[in-house]
């Protein structure tokens, strides 16, 4: 694991005890969730989604909301700390977590209808891998639901951060066909939709 990542695991694990008691999921995160769930709705509606999938999960809270519009779906979350995947699993008593990267997902190929990654795209090492990873993982016309910072926002913080172009092209590298891209909150936020390919050739 690359020494950065390795920081930004320790951080998160010593933090996911008070996360939740933050101000920045109040006014930050809950918002960007739903603008997420909300697009997907408005652009590619799920009528059924079986299988879902949040990568960096965190303490679970999106996908508690996810499980309030798909009360049927099977959730599945990752996140590297443990401690995040621990208060995930207590919030979410029903799901199947684990402690893992985007890089090396632990599922089978083919087995999710929606994936979901919130603000946490930033912190992946190999981002192109990831979404490799992901195209595996979905099903053929699988979605894949993105939001993290903007370029503005994270020269702020000397984060990892894609621009809507380069973004989209790392999306058309690893088999994922853009769908829509969102800027929100003053163009802090990106959210990008996504869809695997109807064939899994």
């Amino acid at each position: 694991m690359p020494p950065g990542r390795e920081n930004d695991v320790e951080r998160f694990d010593r933090w996911a005890a008070s996360y939740d008691q933050s101000n920045l999921q109040r006014w930050y995160f809950e918002p960007v969730h739903a603008a997420m769930l909300d697009l997907i709705e408005r652009v590619e509606p799920v009528k059924c989604a079986a299988s879902i999938l949040d990568i960096g999960c965190g303490t679970g809270r999106l996908l508690g909301a996810i499980s309030a519009r798909w009360p049927s779906a099977r959730l599945f979350g990752v996140d590297p700390a443990e401690r995040m995947i621990l208060a995930a699993a207590r919030l979410n008593p029903g799901g199947e977590f684990h402690i893992a990267q985007a890089e090396a997902l632990p599922l089978p190929s083919h087995s999710m209808d929606l994936v979901l990654s919130s603000i946490s795209f930033h912190h992946w090492a190999d981002q192109p891998k990831g979404l490799r990873e992901i195209r595996r993982v979905l099903r053929p016309g699988g979605l894949f639901a993105l939001a993290d910072h903007t370029l503005w926002l994270g020269r702020l913080f000397n984060e990892r951060i894609r621009g809507r172009r380069t973004l989209h092209a790392l999306m058309d590298a690893a088999g994922l066909a853009v769908r829509a891209q969102h800027r929100m909150w003053l163009q802090f936020v990106l959210l990008t939709l996504a869809v695997s390919p109807e064939s899994t050739d």
